[in-house]
């Protein structure tokens, strides 16, 4: 729905370099008249004769003229390399079709595809840069840690030297009163 597609082509000549097998493509009305041209212009040959009841007939699509006309026709390699050019060159002009919105939405299909392509390796790298951000706050957590205990230390210790003077302050005060 909406999306381009390439298809193989492929062409097979008899050993009488008649073209058999063409698949997968619809020629303009161009080419089969250039592909007529072309048979004509060459040595005029007769029609093949039609099958006989008991052999197969080659495949080809109900009400399709193309698949039947290459059967009978003869075509050298010069015109099988000139439609095969053909087809190639009208495979671009198949995005002339689309609407700008489809051009979008499969812009951001083919966007997100290559998002969701690189999102396993973005996803291991962000994972990365977590662990390595985790480390370096609990790095960072234990420092401080370690600074309030130091803190801790020293006001406890200025606590008891300031009691300690407090009471001797006190003490000798009382002995001077006395």
């Amino acid at each position: 729905m909406g999306g381009s597609t390439s298809k193989k082509v492929s062409f097979g000549l008899d050993e009488n370099e008649k073209v058999t097998v063409i698949e997968g493509v619809k020629l303009s009305d161009d080419v089969l008249q250039r592909m007529r041209d072309a048979e004509g212009s060459e040595s005029t040959k007769p029609p093949p004769s039609p099958p006989e009841p008991g052999q197969k007939q080659p495949p080809s699509e109900s009400g399709s003229k193309t698949l039947a006309f290459f059967h009978r026709a003869p075509i050298g390699r010069p015109t099988v390399l000139t439609c095969s050019h053909a087809v190639h060159a009208a495979a671009p002009t198949e995005l002339d079709h689309l609407t700008p919105a489809l051009l979008i939405e499969k812009g951001k299909t083919h966007e997100e595809q290559g998002k969701a392509k690189t999102l396993p390796a973005d996803l291991d790298a962000w994972a990365k840069q977590l662990e390595n951000k985790e480390k370096e706050l609990a790095s960072i957590s234990s420092f401080y840690k370690q600074q309030l205990e130091i803190l801790d230390k020293k006001n406890l210790e200025n606590y008891k030297q300031t009691a300690e003077q407090y009471n001797e302050a006190a003490s000798k005060a009382e002995d001077d009163i006395r």
